[in-house]
């Protein structure tokens, strides 16, 4: 698994929310893309889609609390403002809904291969071999699945360099 730092800029995504039960995330979050695709909303977010980092479609997951939580949100959504110069925002749908991220440290993890699987092992290999080893915590933001094309993905995971973690 490729796991790298990175610094961005403040960011907002649009997309459509959905409420789940988190111990049922890995069997019911397949199940909300597949509907994705048939009820159309896929279509909706690549009417305007602009194709902003992070990439792809993204899948977000909010309020987990890393399995801790009973319930958590699952957004689909695109990437529709990064707060970089050039970079214009692109107005969501009146049903969709948008949402803002701050400016922050992000652990990208790499998770290329076939789905659902690549994206649920890059997730555990993250919370139980790579962050355990890291100077890292993940920090009170949702999690970003990012799906990209040709069986390439990327999780992006939010940290913060623990107290009293060496800096380089």
């Amino acid at each position: 698994m490729l796991c790298k730092i990175e610094e961005w800029p403040a960011f907002s995504v649009a997309g459509k929310s959905h409420s789940l039960k988190t111990a049922d995330a890995f069997e019911i979050v397949p199940q909300i893309w597949q509907n994705a695709w048939q009820d159309g909303t896929m279509q909706r977010l690549l009417a305007f889609f602009p194709d902003y980092r992070p990439s792809g479609f993204l899948g977000i997951a909010a309020g987990g609390d890393w399995g801790r939580s009973k319930e958590m949100d699952y957004m689909l959504a695109v990437t529709n403002f990064v707060d970089v110069p050039d970079c214009r925002h692109v107005p969501a749908p009146d049903d969709i809904r948008e949402l803002s991220f701050p400016a922050a440290s992000w652990a990208v993890v790499r998770a290329d291969g076939d789905l659902p699987l690549a994206i649920q092992d890059a997730y555990r290999h993250f919370s139980s071999d790579w962050l355990p080893q890291s100077d890292y915590e993940p920090a009170d933001l949702p999690v970003i699945e990012c799906y990209m094309q040709d069986n390439r993905q990327e999780l992006w995971i939010s940290v913060v360099r623990r107290q009293g973690a060496q800096t380089l």
